[in-house]
C-alpha cells in the first residue's frame, strides 16, 4: 500500500512540475530521491516558448456527435432548443387577405370585434347604472330587430345595425354531436 502511494506521489509531483514549472532533471526530488522524468521537455527557444502550453490545452477525447449537436443546438426534449419551429398552422383570410394561426382570430376581425363588444359594454353600463347590483341577464337588441324577451332578461338596444360577423345567438353550437360523429359543420344561423 504504502509502495502503491508513494508512486501515486510521484506521479503528481512529476505532472505538476512538469506542466507549471518545465524542470530540470536535478532539481526533481521528492524526499531525497530523484525522480525519473517520462516525459520529453521541450526545448526552450526564445521564439517558441508557448508550443508546451498550447498542447496542455488541446481535448484528450473527442465528444459524439450527438452531444455536440446538443451543445450547438440545445434539445426540443429539454426545452433549451436554439431552432425556431416553423408554424404549419398559419392560414390566410380570404375576406380582408391577412394571415392568422388556426384556432385564433385573425387581427383586423378581432379589432371589429373587441370594438363591437367594447359598445355593448358602454350600453349595458348605461342600462343598469352605477352602485346599482347587475341581477338580470342582458339581451343585445340591434337597430330593426324584433324579439319578444321574459321579464327575466333585461333588454339593451343598440343604435346601428348588427353587423355581418355579429351572430344573433352566441351560445348557439356549430356542431351536432348527439346524430353522429362525422356529422358535418353547421353554419350559426342569424348572421345578415
Amino acid at each position: 500500500f504504502l509502495k502503491i502511494m508513494s508512486e501515486r506521489a510521484n506521479f503528481c509531483a512529476q505532472n505538476f512540475l512538469f506542466r507549471f514549472m518545465a524542470p530540470s532533471p536535478e532539481l526533481v526530488t521528492v524526499c531525497g530521491s530523484t525522480i525519473p522524468l517520462q516525459y520529453k521537455i521541450f526545448p526552450q527557444n526564445p521564439d517558441n516558448f508557448l508550443n508546451p502550453s498550447i498542447v496542455w490545452v488541446t481535448p484528450r477525447r473527442r465528444h459524439c456527435v450527438e452531444l455536440r449537436n446538443t451543445k450547438r443546438f440545445g434539445r426540443k426534449e429539454w426545452g433549451t432548443s436554439k431552432m425556431i419551429p416553423m408554424k404549419r398552422d398559419i392560414r390566410v383570410d380570404h375576406k380582408t387577405g391577412e394571415y392568422f394561426q388556426v384556432g385564433k382570430l385573425a387581427p383586423l376581425t378581432y379589432k371589429k370585434i373587441m370594438e363591437e363588444t367594447r359598445l355593448i359594454q358602454q350600453k349595458m353600463a348605461e342600462s343598469f347604472g352605477t352602485g346599482t347590483p347587475k341581477d338580470k341577464d342582458v339581451v343585445v337588441l340591434y337597430k330593426g330587430e324584433q324579439k319578444e324577451v321574459p321579464d327575466k332578461y333585461r333588454v339593451i338596444e343598440m343604435d346601428h345595425e348588427r353587423p355581418a360577423f355579429f351572430s344573433a345567438n352566441l351560445m348557439q353550437k356549430t356542431r351536432d354531436i348527439k346524430e353522429r360523429e362525422d356529422s358535418q359543420t353547421l353554419k350559426p344561423s342569424g348572421l345578415s
